[in-house]
């Protein structure tokens, strides 16, 4: 009896675990992107940089696995995203922008609005995008 009900714990465990795992990248996304809007002002060059190399790892996790979410955990991670390319934007580190370029040329579809808030700000792609 005791090994059933020892076995049934950790099968109950693991389940929690794995169930849990979906939920990491929101936290971890949030996480990330508080951690840059309290810091972003000290940043340099190379801290834009490796800020860019975690935001784009998120990013792909995000849209590898993006229907695996629950639409608050995918609107929470969309607002977490518009929050970093506007904390990137009003850095005015060209690494910085650069990089959040790319990921839109590569995600068009991931947030429909990106690309117009980026051009409203004059850091989008060209006039010729418009038309």
């Amino acid at each position: 009896m005791k090994r059933i009900f020892a076995f049934m714990l950790v099968a109950a465990v693991a389940v929690l675990v794995f169930a849990s795992c979906k939920e990491t990248l929101p936290k971890r996304f949030d996480l990330f992107v508080n951690y840059v809007e309290k810091n972003c002002e000290k940043f340099s060059e190379d801290d834009w940089s490796k800020a860019n190399a975690r935001f784009e790892k998120l990013v792909d996790e995000y849209t590898q696995n993006r229907s695996s979410y629950n639409v608050d955990e995918q609107k929470q991670i969309r607002a977490d995203i518009v929050k970093y390319v506007g904390l990137a934007a009003k850095s005015g580190i060209k690494t910085a922008i650069d990089s959040v370029n790319g990921l839109i040329d590569q995600i068009p579809s991931l947030l429909d609005g990106i690309g117009n808030f980026l051009k409203d700000l004059g850091l989008g792609g060209s006039e010729s995008d418009e038309e």
